[in-house]
């Protein structure tokens, strides 16, 4: 028996390794809500509970489990729980995706669609999993078939979401950072390569997960799968730190480094050299920083000085 409607029924070998990736996601939770607490200094903002919520679901997700598969709980009240932890786990990677499309995008329908496109999926593959899964557990053996087809539908589905909104966010930071990375030159360079790696490794992840259920794995599937989200939500804070060094760099919008990319007024200044990033926080972030969470250089010390009355297209988004 796979898992898809009671405790497993596997080797010994196959038990330990699934026990051993259960413990992995459990040290990997334990890494996230540590960085978590030590980063963020205000326990506010989209970014902040979403990063939350999903490494809460992923706990929840992966302790649920365990107890189902090794029959040390009543089966169907951990399908409720098990359920309830997916939601947070997927739905809330993606929300922590969706939630710092604004550091490098201006064009507001791109963050409407993508929230929008996360609202569709939860309700068309979250929700008739969920009654499939629920319903098979609760003895509609009918259920069966239908569960193990949009079992593979849904994690597909979740799969091209993620790689769409990543794709999108690596587009954006290449398209309208382009200017800003100039400023740095190596280092902005270092940034577009971080990016596009963190990127192409959670897209690897989503591959092998899926290679996991095409092949009929279903009890390794589901317990591999806190596992490659928990990696993903590590690989996130190192995201947000290589867009740090590039929003950091310059306190104007993206649309004052256009501007001035496009008048040719762009010049390097000794502050924002390798050796000196002048008047920024570091990664933790207190309670007197700017909107997104992090200090503005000194408009004296800026060469963007007088395009700083330009409007900004930063959203009034505390999340970070």
């Amino acid at each position: 028996m796979a898992g898809e409607n009671g405790p497993l029924d596997v080797s010994l070998s196959l038990a330990m390794v699934i026990a051993a990736l259960f413990a992995l996601a459990c040290w990997n939770v334990l890494q996230i809500m540590v960085a978590i607490f030590t980063t963020f200094r205000r326990c506010q903002g989209l970014y902040f509970w979403s990063m939350l919520i999903s490494t809460l679901g992923i706990l929840l997700h992966t302790i649920t489990s365990f107890l189902r598969y090794f029959a040390l709980a009543p089966n169907f009240p951990m399908c409720v729980l098990i359920c309830i932890g997916w939601y947070g786990m997927v739905t809330g990677q993606s929300v922590v995706l969706y939630s710092r499309l604004h550091l490098v995008t201006c064009v507001d329908r791109y963050s409407r669609w993508v929230l929008g496109m996360i609202v569709f999926n939860f309700c068309a593959l979250h929700v008739p999993t969920t009654v499939l899964f629920l319903g098979l557990n609760h003895g509609i053996h009918s259920f069966y078939n239908p569960f193990d087809i949009y079992e593979r539908v849904q994690l597909a589905g979740f799969a091209i979401q993620e790689t769409i909104i990543s794709g999108l966010y690596i587009w954006e930071t290449m398209t309208n950072l382009r200017p800003v990375l100039a400023l740095k030159g190596t280092r902005g360079k270092r940034v577009i390569t971080n990016l596009i790696v963190v990127n192409a490794i959670a897209i690897l992840l989503d591959a092998s997960l899926l290679s996991t259920e095409y092949t009929n794995h279903f009890d390794v599937q589901t317990t591999y799968k806190p596992v490659v989200y928990s990696i993903k939500l590590l690989l996130e804070f190192t995201v947000l730190n290589s867009l740090l060094v590039v929003i950091r760099t310059s306190p104007s919008t993206i649309e004052d480094a256009q501007k001035l990319h496009e008048d040719g007024n762009l010049r390097l200044e000794a502050q924002w050299s390798d050796n000196g990033s002048g008047n920024v926080a570091p990664l933790g972030f207190g309670a007197d920083d700017s909107d997104h969470g992090y200090r503005q250089t000194s408009s004296r010390d800026s060469p963007l000085k007088e395009h700083r009355s330009r409007e900004s297209c930063r959203s009034q988004d505390d999340s970070v």
